[in-house]
């Protein structure tokens, strides 16, 4: 909810709290039209907190402004003169300004960010590490930028301490050929160091399989999004990736998984969680799945009766409940009855199990000759889906075809 009528006038308010109210709603709901305004407020403002929480906003607002036509709402020539607001500031008079020009994305914001690493003051230098990790984590980031990244961990202009932090983010970051530098570092007779070291290591040295489960939400990696609802679910699966949209009952678009991408450990959009498994493929940015996607991917491979793609995507699959509906629904497809109502069984005896488990199970214990037992899970379906369910009429016609059942 916003906290000012009219954000960009209350960047102007006398009254302190006021001005940082605003910048929390430009961060939110701000557009590159106030780019201006939070950074002049961002180099000039007499309130430390006001000048940080402007450089946020504008940071965030560029955040949205990275990948796909979005990029194209900021020219070149718009973010040359944003970098050169940002430079106008000396760099410990705030040191949020390197996150505007990590999210700037040009090679030049990427010099000031490097150039902040070697900065004597450990502030400047904490603050060049945050701007680097949002240039880096975008899908928007040059595929050269790890080669950029990795040699600082062992350059001579770059202090250990540092070097630590970068190393913790070459392994969110995916940079796998840091390992030789991560383990250098956990070396290190200074503690600090060492741990940092030994935290990459510890993701370095064992990469993530290349199969997984992925939810498009349609931002960016370090996009500042409050809640962004699922556009697609993908699975991949070897050298193929599989996408179906979140909403109606499409067909599964299939494609060869590109030569390059990049998997990822970031903080999901609108999330204060641990961070997540990331992959990014051309400029889309796929997160993990959670539970509730897992069902709602099952929910929509069966509304597409993509038998073929549950047939590929069944190796990955993980120990829910969706994922057994998804094998009962497979194998009843295939002819395999028994092995469906094993599936299934296991399915309706989980939390959360997908109430269209119950309508395969009636069909699965159907086709096995359980006919009474059949009547009972159509029973439970119909009980618990919602009105206008899709399969409620089969459940329906189901009941109507079994045998009646002696009176008592």
């Amino acid at each position: 909810m916003a906290e000012t009528a009219d954000p960009l006038a209350a960047l102007e308010a006398a009254e302190l709290p006021i001005r940082a109210a605003a910048a929390r709603d430009l961060a939110h709901t701000g557009t590159p039209s106030a780019l201006d305004a939070l950074l002049k407020r961002a180099t000039s403002d007499i309130s430390p907190g006001v000048r940080l929480g402007c450089a946020a906003a504008a940071a965030d607002i560029l955040s949205r402004s990275r990948v796909g036509r979005a990029s194209a709402s900021i020219p070149e020539e718009k973010r040359a003169q944003l970098l050169a607001m940002v430079a106008s500031s000396d760099p410990s008079h705030n040191v949020g300004l390197f996150q505007v020009c990590g999210a700037l994305g040009t090679p030049a914001a990427l010099s000031r960010i490097l150039i902040g690493l070697r900065d004597p003051r450990a502030d400047v230098r904490a603050g060049a590490v945050v701007g680097l990790l949002r240039y880096a984590e975008s899908a928007a980031a040059p595929d050269t930028v790890e080669q950029t990244i990795v040699p600082l961990l062992r350059s001579d202009k770059i202090r250990p301490e540092t070097q630590g932090e970068l190393a913790r983010m070459c392994a969110q970051l995916g940079y796998w050929s840091a390992l030789d530098n991560a383990v250098r570092l956990s070396e290190s007779a200074a503690r600090g160091v060492s741990e940092a070291g030994s935290d990459a290591v510890a993701r370095l040295s064992r990469p993530p399989g290349p199969d997984g489960l992925w939810v498009d939400l349609g931002v960016d990696a370090g996009e500042a999004h409050p809640a962004p609802r699922p556009i697609a679910f993908v699975a991949t699966v070897g050298q193929q990736v599989f996408r179906i949209a979140a909403e109606g009952s499409g067909s599964v678009k299939t494609s060869a998984r590109p030569a390059l991408s990049r998997q990822r450990l970031l903080r999901r959009p609108g999330s204060k969680e641990a961070p997540v498994e990331v992959l990014q493929i051309g400029e889309a940015t796929l997160w993990a799945q959670d539970a509730d996607e897992q069902l709602d991917f099952g929910d929509a491979l069966v509304r597409a009766k993509a038998y073929d793609t549950m047939r590929a995507i069944d190796p990955i699959l993980p120990l829910t409940a969706s994922s057994f509906r998804l094998r009962g629904v497979l194998l009843l497809e295939t002819g395999d009855a028994a092995m469906a109502l094993s599936a299934l069984d296991a399915a309706v005896d989980m939390k959360r199990c997908p109430v269209d488990a119950w309508y395969f199970h009636g069909v699965a214990l159907l086709r096995v000759g359980r006919s009474a037992d059949a009547r009972a899970s159509f029973e439970r379906y119909i009980a618990k889906a919602p009105k206008r369910a899709q399969l409620l009429g089969a459940a329906r016609e189901a009941i109507a075809q079994l045998p009646t059942e002696p009176a008592p």
